[in-house]
Parts: structure tokens; C-alpha cells; sequence
């Protein structure tokens, strides 16, 4: 009989016997591969080769500039809604474009139909400018806050849109009001059965008002949005009104107290 040393008898059967295991054990051998592999890569030079790559696409924007955000299928992920216009769904999305101002430090933001219009004016830029983490943080955010509030899952895009000044920030917010407004005007249109193509909108509201839709009798929010801005005076905080005119109204005073993106 050979005799083992003191504290290592049958040792080495345990150790060939785990190795015999793992011979044996494709998945684990798969995996010890693969941890091998992952352990030979060079991290840091890939780091910076991929990092070079990335920055070599890296768009960046200046102050002054919006995020427009815009609902993708909001058709059929809000089927059961109100149409054209839900309350719910708009109240859900103002809420969501207060978040966005306060968390991208944002001088006032335009909700209208499905979309939601960040304003930033500066001094602040977040993230240096870089508009893909603008456009993926901003349109994450929206999605998450409108998702809880409605219960629904939405999803939505976000892209920058550069502005000259204060003037163009206004002319910008009096576009997508007008385009909001359109849009409602040519629902009703639809709903109605009386769809005209091809008309001036002032012709179409017309149509509208003659088959007894008076857009002055209806809620603000349904055919012009709500404005969310900072409110001047006392102390500092956001307020919300129908309509772009208090946040166009608003852009001028802003530009001349930038303070309060701060």
C-alpha cells in the first residue's frame, strides 16, 4: 500500500476527478472557454479605437436649439382613447415635458397633439451638446413618465433642431402651434366625413364651423396645446397654460433673464 502524506490523501483523485467532470461537461467547458478568451482581449486598446469611432460620427448642437419629441404609433398604442384629442393624454404629456425641463435644465417646452417641444435657450447646455445622448435621454424620459401616467406602453423620438435667437425660437413654437392646429382641424374634418383637400386652413375651419364645430367653444389645450414656462417673479417654478402664447410671451423676458436656467 502507498502510503499519502498527511493532509493531501486522496487529493489528487478529487482533483482528477473535477477535471474528468469538466472534460465531460460541454456547457462548462463552453463557458471556461469563453472567460479565457474574454480575459486575453487587450480592454484598453479597444477602448480607444471604438471610442475613435464614435466620436468620428458624434453630432453636436449650440444654444439656442429644440427637441421636438413625437409619439410613434400613438394610433394604435392608445386605441380606447379619445379622438382626436384625449385630456388625459395631453395632461400626461405636459407632465412628461415638465420633467424634461427641470431635468434638462430647459427654458420652457410647447405640448400640442402627440409631441412635445423642449425649448433651451441657454446658458445651460446639456451634455455638451452631444444630440445623441439629448435625443435618447429626452425621448426615454418622455416615454417612461407618459408610459406610468396612461398605463400604456408609448414610445417616443426625439430630434434637435437648431434655432437662430429668441425671435426664432417664438417663430418656431408659432409653427408647430400652426401644424397642431392643422392636424386637429383635418381630424374633425375626417371624422365628420366632410374631409376637403386642397384648401387653405381658415377655408377648412370654415367647413368645420358650418357643420356646427366652433374651435372658440372648445377647450384651448385641444386645438393649441399648452405652453409650460418658468414663471417671473418670487420664486422660481414652472406653470402650465393652453396655448403657445404664454410661453412665446415668455421667450423674450427668458432671454433676458437666462438666470433661470440655472
Amino acid at each position: 500500500m502507498t502510503l499519502q502524506p498527511e493532509g493531501v490523501e486522496g487529493g489528487g483523485e478529487e482533483r482528477a476527478d473535477e477535471a474528468e467532470r469538466t472534460l465531460n461537461n460541454r456547457p462548462l467547458r463552453r463557458a471556461l472557454g469563453m472567460i479565457e478568451e474574454l480575459i486575453r482581449l487587450d480592454v484598453a486598446q479597444l477602448e480607444r479605437a471604438y471610442r475613435q469611432r464614435e466620436r468620428a460620427v458624434e453630432a453636436r448642437v449650440k444654444l439656442p436649439f429644440a427637441l421636438r419629441l413625437d409619439g410613434v404609433g400613438f394610433g394604435r398604442a392608445l386605441k380606447g382613447f379619445a379622438e382626436p384629442r384625449d385630456e388625459r393624454v395631453h395632461r400626461a404629456l405636459v407632465q412628461g415635458a415638465m420633467e424634461l425641463v427641470k431635468r434638462l435644465s430647459a427654458s420652457g417646452a410647447y405640448v400640442v397633439s402627440d409631441e412635445v417641444n423642449a425649448l433651451f435657450l441657454g446658458p445651460s447646455l446639456p451634455y455638451a451638446g452631444r444630440v445623441e445622448k439629448l435625443a435618447s435621454i429626452s425621448a426615454s424620459l418622455l416615454s417612461a413618465v407618459a408610459s406610468t401616467l396612461l398605463n400604456r406602453q408609448l414610445v417616443f423620438d426625439s430630434r434637435a433642431i437648431p434655432l437662430e435667437d429668441a425671435e426664432d425660437a417664438k417663430r418656431y413654437i408659432a409653427y408647430r402651434a400652426r401644424v397642431g392646429l392643422n392636424n386637429f382641424v383635418g381630424s374633425m374634418l375626417h371624422r365628420l366625413g366632410a374631409e376637403v383637400a386642397g384648401v387653405h386652413l381658415a377655408e377648412r375651419i370654415a367647413k368645420l364651423e358650418s357643420l356646427g364645430v366652433r374651435l372658440a367653444e372648445r377647450p384651448a389645450w385641444e386645438w393649441s396645446g399648452s405652453s409650460v414656462f418658468w414663471r417671473l417673479g418670487g420664486r422660481r417654478e414652472l406653470a402650465v397654460e393652453d396655448g403657445p402664447w404664454r410661453l412665446i410671451e415668455a421667450i423674450e423676458a427668458y432671454a433676458r433673464a437666462p438666470e433661470l436656467a440655472q
